[in-house]
């Protein structure tokens, strides 16, 4: 721990490695791209790693095994032995020492946030890093979905050709209704203008002129942007009020023949309604990433041809993942000494930084002839 060895040896203060005990902060998953950033990390903190499922993890828990750890890195892995959820159950057994949790990614709709903050636990995430590579994943799926190239490449496969393939449109005589201005609608807007689109946008609260100017878009009541678009994307966070945001009563205002584009989460969209739709020709094609049961995917979906379908992989991308990475360590390691995150989710009235306590105590203040301050 040279960087508080350097400090206190300024001050005369004689400490050996054996007198400092650096905090511990539990990783669930690893850190694969940012290595350099979790050296200097590791120069402050000790990580440790947790294996295992959910009921591991719990039985951890009330042994007390992870008590006095500070923070949790939480990038579990999606295989049927992951953790699963943090709900509101797998949060009563967490320490208490417990103050922080850091997502090296955007969406939190599988934690419950109000439970974490009843228990004054700060969770961050990384909003901004990945919208870049999000916005990239629905322009490509876009230009997919209204040139039917999915459906011509498995023709090529199969030795088909062109044949049961009708003509697409161009991106420039489509217009573009982005459900969600934040930063992924933003990008997807700036992207879409740039190939020629005319771009309206909905939000619960219409943007300053001067942001509509910058990113060339126009807002639009919910239901006209359904009636006018020939593209439909939808890039606003899961919530309750966003869940099964579009269904048969929206899609039945939609133009007939529309596109429909998810890059969010997949409970926004009814699955079992989209499907309908496709059937009946009122959505000629759909775009996704994301799904409502996921890694489960709706049958009527996967054997539509006019459908383009990717397994969540909108950030899967290097330097999307070291984006995300670096900044969940950041939000860390900057919570823990100055006592506020980069971006955090919910907010925390803690009282003064919440590693003095821990490094107070990782410290044997008898040998020391000052009180550490």
């Amino acid at each position: 721990m040279n960087w508080l060895k350097s400090k206190m040896g300024s001050h005369g203060w004689d400490l050996t490695e054996d007198d400092i005990k650096k905090p511990n902060i539990l990783f669930l998953g690893p850190i694969e791209y940012a290595k350099q950033e979790l050296e200097d990390f590791e120069e402050y903190f000790t990580v440790k790693y947790h294996e295992g499922g959910r009921e591991e993890f719990i039985q951890m828990c009330k042994k007390g095994k992870y008590n006095g750890y500070a923070a949790i890195l939480w990038n579990p892995s999606n295989d049927s032995n992951s953790i699963g959820p943090l709900d509101k159950e797998l949060v009563s057994h967490l320490p208490e020492s417990l103050s922080v949790i850091s997502l090296p990614y955007a969406g939190y709709d599988r934690f419950d946030i109000d439970a974490c903050t009843a228990r004054d636990i700060t969770v961050t995430n990384t909003p901004g890093v990945v919208s870049a590579a999000t916005a990239d994943t629905a322009m490509f799926l876009i230009m997919g979905c209204l040139r039917h190239f999915t459906q011509g490449q498995t023709n090529l496969r199969q030795g088909k050709w062109l044949t049961g393939i009708t003509s697409g449109r161009d991106l420039a005589s489509s217009a573009l209704g982005i459900i969600g201005l934040g930063g992924v609608g933003k990008a997807i807007a700036k992207r879409a203008t740039a190939s020629g689109m005319v771009v309206n946008y909905y939000n619960r609260k219409r943007l300053d002129i001067r942001v509509e100017a910058e990113y060339n878009v126009q807002y639009a009541a919910y239901e006209t942007l359904l009636r006018e678009s020939d593209v439909i994307v939808i890039a606003v966070p899961l919530s309750a009020s966003t869940r099964h945001m579009i269904s048969t009563p929206q899609f039945e205002k939609m133009k007939k023949g529309v596109v429909l584009i998810n890059v969010a989460r997949g409970p926004i969209v009814d699955e079992a309604a989209l499907v309908e739709a496709l059937n009946s020709g009122k959505v000629s094609s759909a775009g996704l990433d994301v799904f409502e049961f996921e890694p489960k995917v709706h049958e009527g979906l996967l054997s539509h041809p006019r459908c383009t379908l990717l397994p969540h992989m909108g950030t899967h991308c290097e330097g999307s993942r070291l984006d995300m990475e670096k900044l969940a360590l950041r939000n860390s390691k900057r919570f823990l000494m100055d006592g506020e995150a980069i971006t955090p989710i919910n907010k925390i009235e803690a009282a003064g930084k919440p590693l003095e306590h821990l490094m107070t105590d990782g410290i044997d203040i008898s040998k020391l002839n000052i009180t550490l301050q």
